[in-house]
């Protein structure tokens, strides 16, 4: 599972087809794609040309310990998610600072609340947030709390090297 990186403008292509989930974009859509655009603008930019696409589901956040998508050393630019379905239960999705494992509390890195069906978030680094071990995402029902969650959403964490 080491970093598996490709140009840019690939990664801008999965982003967009990942906040699209569907033929016809709604407001709101077109608010995600025009803050990613200006991220991937800005990128290229400056000439940092090699990236990761790293999708999760709510079954990958919801497996007890979490799910590893990176094993190595990275920084995270864009953290997103889109909490599906019709469940209006509170849930934080979680980035831990750990190639395997959500258990160790001190490694929760970020995260990203959503309680009501179809809410969304998105985080931004432009420089990057550095994880030195790797990145696992799960779902808690609090921020603070280490309790399983259910009922998450869907999305994605765009990577780099360290």
């Amino acid at each position: 599972m080491a970093l598996s990186l490709e140009a840019a403008n690939l990664v801008r292509q999965k982003v967009y087809a990942a906040i699209q989930g569907g033929d016809n974009p709604s407001a709101k859509t077109r608010l995600w794609w025009t803050t990613a655009r200006t991220f991937f603008d800005q990128w290229v930019d400056q000439g940092n040309n090699t990236l990761q696409f790293l999708p999760y589901s709510e079954v990958d956040a919801d497996v007890a310990n979490g799910t590893p998508l990176a094993d190595a050393a990275c920084k995270v630019y864009l953290f997103y998610v889109n909490k599906r379905g019709t469940a209006t239960t509170e849930n934080t999705t979680k980035l831990f600072d750990n190639a395997t494992v959500d258990t160790t509390t001190t490694d929760q890195a970020l995260s990203l609340q959503t309680a009501a069906s179809g809410q969304e978030a998105m985080m931004i680094y432009p420089t990057g947030f550095s994880m030195a071990a790797g990145v696992t995402v799960t779902q808690h029902t609090t921020p603070e709390g280490t309790t399983d969650g259910s009922d998450g959403g869907d999305g994605f964490v765009v990577i780099g090297a360290a």
